[in-house]
Formats: structure tokens, sequence, C-alpha cells
């Protein structure tokens, strides 16, 4: 019985090293919420700056109220909770323990990072503070061009006094108010870069004649700009990417027979440095496999002559690893995550993708995943509609999947914009779906065809419309070629 207990009492040990260890990389949340809700969502958080997929975590609610979740992290992370479509940013460190209290008119924080958290809703509060209304503003309201600059202005100073504020009575971590700091910074930049294009747009007025700082443009340059300490801001990489696309279209306007391809890994390669031109390759591979699903043998091989980031290292081999695996299931039967995937109907009833296929059996299936918040989405419904019309004489099912939340208004929107109430489902994880995992859908509109006889055709099906906008004869006669 001694040794019994003893071999217990050893598991037990290792299972709570292994725990502890296990935690070091994880932030847990727990909370109570004081009104109805079945689940809590906390949104974009990524593991380490190499991710680009941000990940979503879901709690459920029990009966008393009560839920948890826990994160797994690396590093500093900045996602959102997401209450009942109500959204609240939230910043995570490496083993917090946060404890959440939810009422209707309030949040409140305790535990071990819940200062950080405490600042930012308190700060939510403030208008100024906020990019989105700020943008927002400048399509709806009547202002001068240098109104947008004296707002930018403001958005600055806000979130420079009120973090100076909070600390002086409040014990911050250093690490978060480093990165608060690079995050006003930026967010600032890109504010200034948005705020000529939403001017020209709104006014109808060519960039190149709106004075703009030139405080701003020197800042906003990839030599201005580039610095590592810069991950920490998922926003960095997309202001980088979109200077160095600049780049590109400068050197293409120069000379259109240049590969637009070569001339962007030149200028990665040559106007940047250190784990900014490893993240940034990163990026470019990322989105080659998955949404442009194409393999650049020339970007691999130059990823491979700077690799040295571990987390960037195990993206590349895992996209490729998925690419592969997605074009195999080219022209085979469904894979069973496919299947799998939890959708509900218009009723709200639970159902899986299985099922509704079943409903189809022996027809063309034209899968549409889409959203209402997309522009493009909304836009292809009349080309879908008028091609299911077109094509209702032959054996061809057109099914509609939204990544939409659940709200008492969903379904009565989505008839309205996609103009029929037929095979209409709801992702019930949406962006975190069994679908989407398995081909790593990340952006809507993603169109899927599958054969009579239920074999994947595409996991990136052509859309209903061309590049101008039109009908997609392509589609029309892959379709047709199908059910015949």
């Amino acid at each position: 019985m001694k040794k019994l207990l003893l071999f217990i009492g050893t598991i037990a040990l290792l299972a709570s090293s292994c725990t502890k260890k296990e935690q070091s990389n994880h932030t847990i949340i727990k909370g109570k919420i004081d009104y109805a809700c079945n689940e809590i969502k906390f949104e974009w958080f990524k593991v380490h700056s190499a991710e680009m997929n941000p990940k979503t975590y879901f709690a459920a609610v029990d009966s008393l109220g009560n839920f948890e979740v826990n994160i797994p992290i690396q590093q500093l992370s900045k996602g959102v909770m997401n209450i009942n479509n109500q959204r609240q940013d939230l910043v995570l460190i490496p083993n917090d323990q946060l404890v959440i209290s939810i009422s209707r008119d309030s949040i409140t924080f305790s535990g071990k990072g819940s200062a950080k958290n405490e600042f930012l809703f308190n700060l939510s509060k403030h208008k100024t503070s906020s990019k989105l209304d700020i943008m927002m503003s400048w399509y709806t309201k009547k202002l001068e061009f240098n109104d947008f600059f004296t707002m930018i202005e403001a958005y600055a100073n806000t979130r420079e006094i009120e973090i100076k504020k909070f600390n002086a009575t409040h014990s911050l971590e250093k690490e978060f108010v480093e990165y608060f700091n690079i995050e006003t910074y930026l967010e600032s930049v890109d504010l200034y870069e948005k705020s000529a294009i939403a001017y020209s747009r709104k006014n109808h007025t060519p960039i190149d004649s709106l004075k703009i700082p030139l405080e701003f443009k020197k800042q906003y340059s990839i030599k201005g700009l580039i610095n590592d300490k810069y991950l920490v801001s998922s926003n960095y990489l997309d202001i980088i990417g979109d200077l160095v696309r600049t780049e590109v279209k400068k050197m293409m306007d120069n000379n259109n027979s240049l590969n637009k391809d070569s001339v962007l890994l030149s200028v990665v390669m040559d106007s940047l440095s250190g784990k900014t031109r490893e993240h940034l390759l990163v990026q470019k591979i990322y989105y080659d496999l998955s949404i442009e699903n194409k393999y650049d043998s020339l970007l691999v091989s130059a990823f491979n002559t700077i690799k040295s980031d571990k987390n960037c290292i195990n993206i590349v081999d895992t996209e490729l690893t998925n690419f592969n695996q997605k074009k195999a299931m080219i022209g085979a039967p469904l894979h069973a995550e496919f299947l799998e995937t939890a959708l509900a109907d218009t009723s709200n009833i639970k159902t899986t993708l299985a099922e509704v296929l079943a409903k189809n059996k022996g027809k063309v299936i034209y899968i549409d995943t889409w959203s209402l918040n997309c522009g493009p989405c909304r836009m292809a419904m009349p080309f879908s509609k008028k091609l299911e019309e077109k094509l209702k004489d032959y054996p061809i099912s057109f099914i509609y999947l939204t990544v939409d939340d659940y709200s008492d208004k969903l379904w009565d929107k989505v008839f309205e914009v996609s103009l029929t109430k037929n095979n209409h489902y709801r992702f019930e994880k949406g962006f975190s779906s069994k679908l989407h995992r398995l081909f790593n859908i990340i952006l809507v509109p993603t169109y899927i065809l599958i054969d009579k006889e239920g074999n994947l055709v595409s996991y990136k099906a052509e859309r209903p419309f061309n590049n101008k906008w039109q009908e997609n004869s392509e589609l029309e006669k892959k379709l047709i070629d199908l059910a015949s």
C-alpha cells in the first residue's frame, strides 16, 4: 500500500511539474457575468509575433455565469473579449491569471495582469482615443484636412497623458508600457497615412495635391520605421508591407516589363533587415500559400538563406505541409474534418456540413463562405443569384455559409443581401470552424466546389464575378461540365 501511495504521489508530482511548465506560456482567465450569455469569445490573440492567423478561444458560461479559458501565448499579446458582440480590448502577458467580473454597465479586473486591462477599459471611454471613431468621423463629418491632423494629435496626446496618469497610481508592467507607447506611435503613423486616403476619396481630391506634414513624411518610410522592437504591435508588419508595396509600384511604373514578385523580393531583401525582414517574408509566404494558393520557390529559398527565428521557421514548415496536404485532397472524397464542421440553420437548429451535403446528394455543390460585413461578399450576391437562376435546371446546389455571429436580425439581413432564403447556414465557430482550420481560410468570400460524387474539386473555386465585375463565364462553364 505504501508503494502504491508513493507511486501515486510521484505521478501527482510529475503532473504538477508538467502543468507548471505548460502554464509558463499560458494565461488563465476566469470570471463571472451577471446577465444572459452562453459563450464569451477571446479573439485575435497571437501565440507569438510570427503567427499570421490569430486564434479565437471560446469560454462556455455555466448556469451561474462562471467562465474560464486558458490562452497559450509566448509573449505579450493583444486581443479582444467579445461578449454578445460587445468588444473590449485585452492585453495578456504569459503567466497572467486574470479574473474578470462583467455586468451590463461595467467590467472589473482583478488578479495578476488586472492593472493593464483596467487601464484599457478606462481608456475605451475616451472618444479621442478610439482609432475607429476618428476614422468614422472623417467620412461622416464635414472636416478640413487640417482637422484630421488635429484629431490624430489629440489621439496620441490622450493616450500619452492617460497612461502616465494611470501608471502614477498603479503598477503597470514595464513590458506593457513599452508596448503601449509603440502602439500609440504606430497607430498615429497609420492614421496619418489613412487620413490622406480618406480626405482624397471623400472630396475627390488627388492625394499628391494634399499638404501632408513634413514630419510625417520623414516618419512614413521604411528607413524611418524599421525597428524589430515594433514587432510586438500587430500593425507593424502591415505598415511595413504597405511601404514595400509602394516601392514596388514605383519600380513597376518605371519599368512595367519587370516581374512583380521578383521586384517585391528584391525590395524586401535590400531594404529590410533583422527580424522585420524575416517576419515579412513569412507573411508573404503565408499569404501566397493560404490565400493566393501558389508556391513561390524563390521566396521560400530567400527565407531559407536568412531564417533564424524558431517560430518563423515553424510557421513556414507548417504552411508548406498544409499546402501540400490541401493539394492532395483535390479529387478525393471529402475529409472528415470538413464533414464534421458545426453549423446552425436559419431556425438556429444545429447541424453539420455532412448533413447539409446529404440533403443535396448527387448534385454539384457550390459553397459560398461569406459575411454581412464583407463588401465583396455582398457585391457578389447578385451574380450568384443570377447564375443560380441560369442553372436551375441542372443538378447544382448553391449553399451559403456565413461566419457572422447569431443575432435576432441576422437571417433577415442575410435574406435581404443574398436575394434568396434557400440553403443558408451559419458556422457555429465562425472563422474557427473545422472547415476554416482544414483549408486555412482567413478571408471571405471563399468558394468551394464539390462534384456529384462528393469529391473535392476546389477549395479555392472561381468567384461568381470576374476581375471586371462581370458574370464569370468560366465558372458557369465549369459548373455545367461537372453537372453533365
